[in-house]
């Protein structure tokens, strides 16, 4: 006596519930991993003084230095630590 009998309409709008709200966690999930990953790639397509990088990938100011098993990385002229060269 104490089952409840749920009517088909009752479970077909429990499902479209859980499915729209999941399809919307997903939704804003992807759309945050996308817009990051656009700012992560205007900001790594230019230099940190706004200048764009030469045709290595070096800033003003760095130098494109064959470090032998690290390969090539861009050095500043200053002294400084070398990092990779900016990918276009």
């Amino acid at each position: 006596m104490g089952r409840i009998i749920m009517k088909p309409i009752f479970k077909t709008i429990i499902a479209c519930t859980i499915t729209a709200i999941v399809s919307v966690l997903c939704t804003i999930y992807i759309s945050n991993r996308i817009c990051t990953n656009e700012l992560n790639t205007v900001y790594e397509s230019e230099c940190h003084d706004g200048f764009s990088p030469d045709l290595n990938g070096c800033c003003p100011g760095e130098t494109y230095t064959d470090m032998g098993d690290m390969g090539y990385n861009c050095c500043p002229d200053d002294g400084g630590d070398c990092f990779p060269p900016i990918e276009k």
